[in-house]
């Protein structure tokens, strides 16, 4: 058994008994609406770290991928566990002060773990996406029901995963379910009552700017979907959103086409969700190489003058930089080996290895499936100025299917045929067929 568990260390909990648990808090899923993962606390270094012994220990009993990023407040840590649960613990004793257990339906289409990213808290709240495609308010001190909305239909193939973001009167909460035939969506819900503001469709119908890019009827499965929490710029009031693969993942003449807005950067206007720009790292995606990565917003110079960027480590093995008030590609470059692109254009299109997609007798590609870096955040210094990100250094054979997606919350039975065996199985419908690892 998969046994998980949260430890805290009496160096860094010292912080929060001197009574500065406001420079301790730690109360949006990056730490700052900028995407920047990073902790002012100095009290760990590199002389104190051979110091630190385990002060308390909280057992996960979950055989569950667990992929959680806890939220602190007040001395208190707020986690999300596989399905979609919520444990609130005492951070000086790893006390357990509440615990919300989801009730989810028997059938559930999931496909790739049975797993949530974390919660968002604002004033009495903690929210929390579930597998099944809500949004729940819990109350802060008591883990009770405070409001339940419905997000999507989980007959579908919807669900959430991403650890939710307030932004003013809104919580924002992305969609997943890309490999059943969904087409994805970002939402705004008031933060009081779960009643939604607005909806984002990450791919346009028929007649919307963007159509043009989807083969006949195949935009209405065509995922996208927003699986990773997004980034926030006060400022200039626009949220950042990386969006997912089209769907099918490596069957692509059902959808010929660069496939917008699947592997992009969306910036949207916050109080409406209207698109003020969108730059499209992978057209035709054939590998699925998701752009659902953490967007890290950065104030630096560039070219003699500082300039609002953005900085996004990608999941098909480069790094971009954006200026983020306008979505202008700045610079790109290769991070991590990759052989099916020649480089980028001056536009940040890539150029394409002929050659490289997918065939039914497979093709070695570097990245492979998982990509260069995943969901897993990064984190940015304001001190070093250095964007720090996890790699991966792996290719894999890329193998065709004959089954598109359904848009039933099935998959096409033989569209799903992966290097490492990540597929979106049911148990009860499907197999792999094909798989390897290098």
């Amino acid at each position: 058994m998969t046994r998980h568990f949260w430890s805290v260390l009496p160096v860094a909990l010292s912080l929060m008994s001197a009574g500065l648990a406001q420079d301790g808090d730690w109360t949006t899923f990056s730490g700052n609406t900028l995407g920047h993962r990073f902790s002012p606390l100095k009290q760990i270094d590199r002389a104190s770290v051979a110091a630190m012994k385990p002060l308390w220990v909280y057992q996960i009993d979950k055989t569950d991928k667990f992929e959680s990023s806890p939220i602190v407040r007040d001395s208190i840590m707020y986690i999300s566990e596989p399905p979609s649960d919520v444990t609130a613990l005492e951070t000086r004793t790893g006390k357990v002060l509440w615990k919300y257990r989801r009730v989810l339906p028997d059938v559930l289409p999931v496909c790739c773990g049975k797993v949530n990213r974390g919660v968002a808290i604002d004033g009495d709240k903690v929210y929390l996406g579930t597998l099944d495609a809500h949004l729940i308010a819990l109350d802060a001190s008591t883990g009770h029901v405070k409001w339940d909305t419905t997000v999507a239909a989980y007959q579908k193939g919807y669900s959430s995963t991403v650890a939710p973001v307030v932004i003013n009167d809104m919580v924002i909460i992305g969609s997943a379910g890309g490999e059943f035939g969904v087409r994805g969506f970002i939402a705004a819900f008031h933060k009081d009552t779960g009643k939604e503001i607005w909806r984002t469709w990450t791919v346009p119908v028929k007649g919307e700017k963007g159509s043009e890019t989807w083969k006949g009827e195949s935009h209405k499965s065509g995922s996208a979907t927003t699986w990773v929490s997004s980034s926030y710029d006060p400022a200039l009031n626009t949220l950042y959103v990386g969006t997912g693969n089209p769907g099918p993942d490596w069957t692509g003449g059902s959808r010929e086409g660069d496939n917008l807005y699947s592997d992009s950067l969306l910036a949207l206007d916050a109080s409406t969700g209207k698109m003020k720009w969108y730059f499209q790292f992978t057209p035709h995606d054939v590998h699925d190489w998701d752009s659902t990565q953490v967007p890290v917003l950065a104030d630096l110079p560039w070219q003699g003058r500082t300039r609002k960027l953005v900085l996004f480590a990608n999941r098909n093995a480069f790094y971009y930089v954006l200026d983020r008030e306008s979505g202008q590609y700045l610079s790109g470059k290769q991070y991590v080996r990759q052989t099916w692109a020649k480089g980028l254009d001056d536009k940040g299109r890539p150029m394409a290895v002929p050659g490289t997609d997918p065939t039914p007798a497979g093709n070695m590609v570097y990245p492979n499936s998982p990509g260069a870096t995943n969901y897993q955040a990064p984190s940015f210094s304001p001190l070093t100025k250095l964007h720090y990100v996890m790699t991966r250094d792996e290719g894999g054979v890329f193998y065709t299917g004959d089954g598109p997606n359904n848009g039933d919350g099935k998959v096409g039975i033989r569209a799903c045929v992966s290097i490492l065996g990540r597929c979106p199985l049911d148990r009860r419908r499907h197999r792999v067929f094909r798989h390897r690892r290098w």
